[in-house]
């Protein structure tokens, strides 16, 4: 080949690459465009402008990683109150209080790229890095308990890795979950430039989501909802992050100081109407501090309901599946006794009843503010009828005790991926009162899967990288 023959050939080479690579953002520009903001038609076209997304995206600097969550976090500052009012409005759950509370965890104690840090190892052999490397695109299903919190604490988790997001919203929180991604989208544009790293559909369905888990263009899955959506993502095939579901206990025993547990129960339970499935459901406590425990949470807020009443709201608030009725989750204790005309008196928080621990409103997540007490002679027998009524499910459990001893025990023996001394069950989910450094914000439990409560690293690959020949300091190679 002559001199003149290899030039063109290489021009013709560089002419294909430049041309290639003006299509490929020509498609991205259409992409953002036509998602309107990372809202979608459907879900094919919703997973190919996040694919698009992620090829440009996993290339960029850690520093725009780092931009994108800035964004995200300083963006949604001035909107907390609204999207906290608009949750409530759009789902009847809870209160506002707290949703701001709630919100404040997902935006501002959610780590992002800063503990995605390499790890390093050196020595006679050389040098071993690990890092962390993104899935790519990740389908996510969030619950409508906590609908723009889990999307806020997903997207920095998952975006902190270099991945890129498609969220199936709850079909009951639908709107608020569409306008929390469509300004999340604009935050992220007017920051970096970049287009739909996080998308949905406008319509979401149960469909819709099963489609997306069968989409071979999604890498993994993280799902916080019922058991039957769980399961679905268990056996898709894919990598699966699945928040299942709990039944907490609060176990009380004769050491504890009765003052702060009643305080730390009552607050914890009646927070957000008990819609948190950390939430204390159930008390389990000694015999012999069970009636002061009962008179200690009447003074903060709660109410006595005696077994007939009890068993009233067992048949109104549970249907005949054995699940809790939609119309009462969430609802204010106030609504409860209402609908079921049961008398009180004040403003009550929490409707409280002495019950055997095989009632149904023991043994049933009830996602409301109705706290059964259970009695029990001894600790041996708290602790066995706490880890009865959790139910195997090893999610979230408590206990107030001043006896290392019983501490140590119940943490062993309930093996919960939360588990809270002598505090609300709410700081097991980064929430804190004045602020308190709580850890880091738990929106996603994955206790089924086993990654507990998720940070940035459950949405990333470990890979690791050896160079025998160097690097190490201290050695001469």
């Amino acid at each position: 080949m002559q001199i003149n023959d290899i030039e063109n050939a290489v021009r013709k080479i560089l002419a294909e690459e430049l041309n290639n690579a003006s299509s490929s953002s020509v498609n991205a520009a259409v992409t953002a465009d036509d998602g309107h903001r990372g809202i979608f038609s459907n879900v094919n076209d919703a997973i190919a402008a996040a694919k698009a997304a992620q090829e440009v995206y996993r290339d960029k600097p850690i520093a725009v990683r780092q931009q994108v969550i800035d964004a995200i976090k300083e963006g949604f500052r001035p909107y907390i109150e609204k999207m906290a009012k608009d949750i409530k409005e759009e789902t009847g759950m809870g209160t506002v209080e707290a949703k701001i509370a709630k919100l404040h965890n997902a935006l501002y104690n959610t780590p992002g790229p800063e503990i995605l840090e390499p790890v390093t190892e050196n020595g006679d052999g050389g040098m071993v890095m690990y890092e962390r490397l993104p899935y790519g695109v990740i389908g996510a299903v969030g619950p409508s308990t906590n609908p723009s919190e889990t999307v806020i604490a997903n997207a920095i988790m998952m975006l902190a890795g270099g991945n890129t997001l498609y969220f199936g919203a709850h079909p009951g929180a639908k709107n608020i979950t569409r306008w929390t991604i469509e300004k999340m989208n604009d935050f992220i544009a007017d920051a970096t430039g970049l287009h739909n790293l996080v998308v949905s559909v406008d319509n979401p369905t149960i469909e819709s989501v099963q489609q997306m888990m069968k989409h071979p263009d999604i890498a993994m899955l993280a799902v916080t909802g019922g058991p039957a959506v769980v399961h679905q993502a268990m056996t898709s095939g894919k990598k699966a992050v699945g928040a299942g579901p709990g039944n907490p206990p609060a176990m009380v025993d004769a050491t504890a100081d009765i003052d702060l547990a009643a305080h730390n129960i009552i607050t914890s339970a009646s927070f957000d109407n008990d819609i948190l499935c950390t939430a204390e459901k159930e008390v389990v406590a000694e015999s012999s501090i069970k009636d002061e425990l009962i008179r200690k949470m009447q003074d903060e807020g709660a109410f006595v309901v005696n077994r007939e009443q009890a068993d009233k709201l067992a048949d109104m608030c549970i249907q005949d599946n054995g699940a809790p009725d939609r119309k009462f989750v969430g609802k204010d204790a106030t609504y409860i006794l209402d609908q079921a005309n049961i008398p009180y008196t004040g403003h009550p928080v929490e409707i409280i009843c002495e019950l055997p621990k095989e009632h149904p409103l023991v043994m049933t997540e009830m996602l409301m503010p109705i706290l059964p007490v259970v009695s029990c002679p001894t600790f041996d027998d708290v602790l066995k009828t706490a880890v009865e009524v959790e139910k195997g499910n090893h999610h979230t459990a408590t206990i107030h005790s001043n006896n290392l001893k019983h501490i140590n025990n119940a943490a062993h023996r309930m093996q919960c991926s939360i588990f809270v001394v002598n505090g609300p069950s709410y700081v097991g989910t980064g929430v804190a009162d004045n602020g308190a450094h709580s850890g880091a914000s738990a929106l996603t439990i994955a206790t089924p899967t086993g990654e507990g409560t998720c940070t940035a690293k459950t949405f990333t690959r470990r890979v690791r990288l050896n160079s025998p020949q160097g690097f190490s300091v201290r050695n001469w190679y």
